[in-house]
């Protein structure tokens, strides 16, 4: 993400730093085009129509229909990519582990690919908007704030490894009736989680900031990190909202 050109400018322009701003701006800026492929990915497999066995409709759908276990074989391909990113993360290439950000943005693309078949566009539309909004309210405060809010880590990470197991068993039980509870936790874990990201990320910059290669693989990092917590507050504020296709 920084390559070494960024700090010859910065060179001579009177220092061989990358500055705070610029980390952000780029880290952020990763995020962002994270979720553009996703959102061009799940375009492309919602409207592109292919045929299988006789039958035309979207490419999601048909391939979820010639591949009974494709969204499983997903899934199990998301947790993969997410683990060897971070076992790889300082061990493989800035373009490798780039390469790996960009595959799990398509794979959540596919995932995506199907909402418009489960909640009405208008939803959509609105719980992403609700999203920026918020997810920029939370990331401003975790990068002013002067409480370390790695104290609260702890207790957040307890809440994702409840919501994990909640949805594991939610494959084999029926706990739809405690489908708004547990979308306000996440919303809530999720809302820490935010905040605390975004402070890391500043904190990494202050520890690393005459390290140009470790700053380029911590941006990834955080970069990597802020999508998975806008994706998931997307994702809570649109079960909150609910209003799915009959």
């Amino acid at each position: 993400m920084y390559e070494q050109d960024d700090f010859q400018v910065d060179s001579m322009l009177g220092g061989n730093q990358t500055t705070l701003e610029k980390y952000t701006v780029k880290t952020f800026g990763m995020m962002a085009v994270g979720l553009l492929i996703t959102a061009i990915t799940a375009l492309i497999l919602s409207t592109v129509k292919i045929s299988v066995d006789g039958f035309r409709g979207p490419m999601a759908l048909m391939m979820c229909y010639k591949f009974n276990y494709l969204p499983m074989i997903l899934l199990l391909a998301e947790i993969g990519v997410v683990v060897t990113f971070s076992a790889r993360l300082f061990k493989s290439s800035i373009q490798a582990v780039r390469a790996m950000f960009f595959a799990y943005a398509i794979l959540t693309g596919f995932t995506f690919s199907t909402l418009q078949y489960v909640y009405d566009s208008t939803t959509i539309y609105l719980a992403f908007g609700i999203t920026a909004i918020y997810f920029g309210a939370l990331c401003v405060i975790g990068a002013t704030t002067k409480m370390n809010l790695a104290k609260i880590q702890p207790i957040l990470f307890i809440g994702l490894l409840c919501l994990i197991l909640f949805n594991v068993a939610a494959l084999f039980m029926d706990l739809s009736g405690m489908e708004r509870v547990v979308c306000s936790l996440g919303l809530i874990i999720f809302t820490g989680l935010t905040a605390f990201d975004t402070q890391k990320m500043k904190n990494l910059y202050i520890e690393y900031q005459d390290n140009g290669e470790m700053l380029s693989r911590l941006s990834m990092y955080s970069a990597f990190d802020l999508y998975l917590d806008f994706i998931n507050i997307f994702l809570y504020i649109l079960r909150i909202l609910g209003n799915k296709r009959d």
